[in-house]
């Protein structure tokens, strides 16, 4: 399998995808960001954009020429174009397509029974099916919680009003992984092509639980004033199964109690700290210092 050197990126703004874009620049890979007609977005002078119409085949196929790989990091509301991408992919003769996978652990069978996560299910299948045979593979990267994403959008816990929902008791052991992490993680998948080809790649930033990720917080913000609550998994699941039947357009009301079980529920496999590929790629967890300056620096 040859070395991976030229990189095609699409969601390179995003909230992963520019961590993903400077992650690849520091690695020195030569970097093509695929951006829509209508995007005015820049980008450091060392990276070229191509402008991509998704709808037009040829496109796609023209951006990714003479690329060794593609990167997708869009967010779920740009899921349904990558079909055009893996497609493209195949027919340029990319050697390794990355979807945008990033969360939960996509080989546990109680995490692809999740609706929110059903698009992430068909494009898996998707590039397992349009790969096989080609010279093109695929690496699927998860991470389950994006650590600093979910502090910075309150998602869980609110450390400005200091209020925090805790699932389970609490003491459920969980991976929390930063996005800079995950960018590196993805930059060694691309470092280690053979032993990455065809599987899931799981990445381990540190092991979390809810009330160990508190007890943290609290240290810099104080144990005054908080409003906690509690809830069980089983309960939030129900209550996503009933809001997703009530109103299927509102996904925000479905879509957050099924993403909340799948990060603290036991039950979705949440815990990589016993399987994971960090030694593979040559990455180290988070040490204890580490994750309190994710933490302070949003207090």
């Amino acid at each position: 399998m040859s070395t991976i050197k030229t990189v095609a990126l699409a969601g390179a703004s995003g909230s992963l995808g520019a961590p993903i874009l400077k992650a690849l620049l520091d690695a020195n890979f030569t970097v093509t960001v695929l951006a829509r007609p209508e995007s005015s977005q820049t980008y450091p002078s060392a990276v070229e954009v191509a402008k991509v119409d998704y709808g037009d085949a040829e496109s796609v196929v023209s951006a990714l020429q003479g690329r060794d790989a593609v990167i997708s990091a869009v967010s779920y509301a740009a899921f349904r174009g990558q079909e055009a991408l893996i497609n493209a992919a195949v027919i340029a003769g990319v050697q390794r397509v990355l979807p945008s996978e990033y969360g939960a652990d996509p080989d546990v069978p109680a995490v692809r029974q999740l609706p929110v996560f059903s698009d992430k299910v068909r494009i898996e299948e998707y590039v397992k099916r349009k790969t096989q045979g080609t010279s093109t593979s695929y690496t699927l990267v998860c991470n389950n919680e994006s650590l600093d994403w979910d502090l910075d959008h309150a998602f869980g816990v609110d450390i400005k009003r200091k209020k925090m929902e805790i699932f389970d008791g609490g003491d459920v052991i969980h991976t929390a992984t930063p996005m800079d992490f995950v960018a590196r993680g993805v930059v060694a998948v691309l470092q280690h092509p053979l032993e990455t080809a065809n599987r899931v790649v799981r990445l381990h930033g540190a092991t979390m639980t809810q009330n160990r990720l508190l007890e943290t917080i609290q240290r810099f913000v104080g144990k005054e004033g908080w409003q906690i609550s509690h809830a069980s998994t089983v309960d939030r699941e129900k209550q996503g199964y009933q809001s997703l039947k009530n109103d299927p357009s509102n996904w925000m009301g479905w879509a957050i109690p099924f993403l909340q079980v799948s990060v603290w529920g036991e039950r979705f496999g949440s815990d990589f700290s016993k399987n994971n590929d960090n030694a593979l790629l040559g990455l180290e967890g988070l040490t204890d210092a580490e994750i309190e300056e994710i933490v302070r620096s949003r207090t």
